[in-house]
């Protein structure tokens, strides 16, 4: 499975870090991106993103792993605010192997992906030949559409890892 992060209020990389920790609870084998500072979308006047996606495994279910995401951004602080605006953590589940999910809450793959860099540049990192369901090209294949625009490499996957 593989979860998208994004933060851009507050100490940011904190934010991500405890979001992989969370993670571990319900993941095993993880594996984590790069880091990217990234340019708001929708509501640009907020200040820039960190974004990373980790890939694991896990024996749990997608509405369990959906719960979860959201007990993990409401503990880094995140409240009901307005869509695209700011947060202090944002997990999205965007892939699932090939499980598609469509219900009020939930979008497996998620609804956007393939048209968001954000997603797409730490995505290849993890998995660059991975075709989503209902994608028609590699996640690499969409990033490179999709351009680097407003997203740069800012930290190694190690910056993810708890200190000490």
């Amino acid at each position: 499975m593989l979860v998208g992060l994004g933060s851009n209020v507050g100490d940011r990389l904190a934010h991500l870090r405890e979001a992989v920790d969370g993670l571990r609870s319900v993941l095993r084998h993880i594996e984590v991106s790069h880091v990217y500072e990234t340019s708001p979308v929708g509501v640009l006047t907020q200040p820039t993103f960190l974004n990373a996606a980790v890939r694991g495994e896990t024996t749990e279910g997608p509405q369990r792993l959906f719960c979860w995401a959201k007990s993990l951004e409401f503990a880094a602080g995140r409240r009901p605010g307005p869509r695209l605006g700011p947060r202090q953590l944002d997990l999205d589940i965007i892939a699932f192997g090939d499980l598609v999910v469509a219900t009020p809450r939930l979008h497996i793959p998620h609804a956007a992906f393939a048209e968001r860099g954000f997603v797409l540049a730490p995505l290849a990192d993890l998995a660059p030949d991975l075709v989503l369901p209902g994608a028609e090209a590699t996640v690499s294949t969409l990033a490179r559409q999709v351009g680097h625009a407003g997203i740069e490499r800012a930290y190694p996957p190690e910056s993810l890892s708890a200190p000490g």
